[in-house]
């Protein structure tokens, strides 16, 4: 017997095939979502670019008295440049984690967050954090501002 698309078993059957597909994919969509985190926690990321030991920035882009902050081993990274010389230090306030910046006026570096303040070589002038920032090594060769281990 053959079916028309008239004929109501028909219509059953292409109902009943489009739910089980539609079902399947519910709960196909739902076990991806249950075990994508599991997958990413198990398998560790690539190494980017950007976790290399030195990190080279041109002098231009920080004129003397201002700053530039980088990302130098997955954490801000805070280069500054004064009269006195070449700076950097972790730009992660110890106190919430907020990212520090250079008050040029003052010649401090001041959390937006809760008003620390921190000197040239991260140790903590005012505010509430309870340790200085981390010092990280940097220089300057030729036009190139070097960033890190070196």
């Amino acid at each position: 017997m053959e079916l028309n698309k008239g004929d109501s078993s028909y219509l059953s059957t292409t109902r009943r095939i489009f739910m089980k597909i539609l079902m399947g994919g519910i709960f196909g969509g739902l076990i991806g979502w249950f075990l994508y985190p599991i997958f990413r926690y198990l398998i560790p990321p690539k190494n980017s670019n950007q976790d290399s030991d030195i990190i080279n920035i041109n002098t231009a882009e920080v004129p003397v008295g201002k700053s530039k902050i980088v990302n130098y081993k997955d954490t801000p990274t805070i280069v500054i440049r004064t009269d006195y010389g070449l700076f950097a230090l972790t730009a992660v306030c110890t106190h919430l984690g907020c990212i520090v910046q250079w008050d040029e006026s003052n010649q401090e570096i001041v959390c937006p967050c809760h008003a620390a303040k921190y000197d040239l070589n991260g140790n903590v002038k005012s505010g509430p954090a309870p340790r200085p920032l981390t010092v990280v090594k940097a220089r300057i060769v030729d036009d190139k501002i070097l960033v890190g281990e070196a």
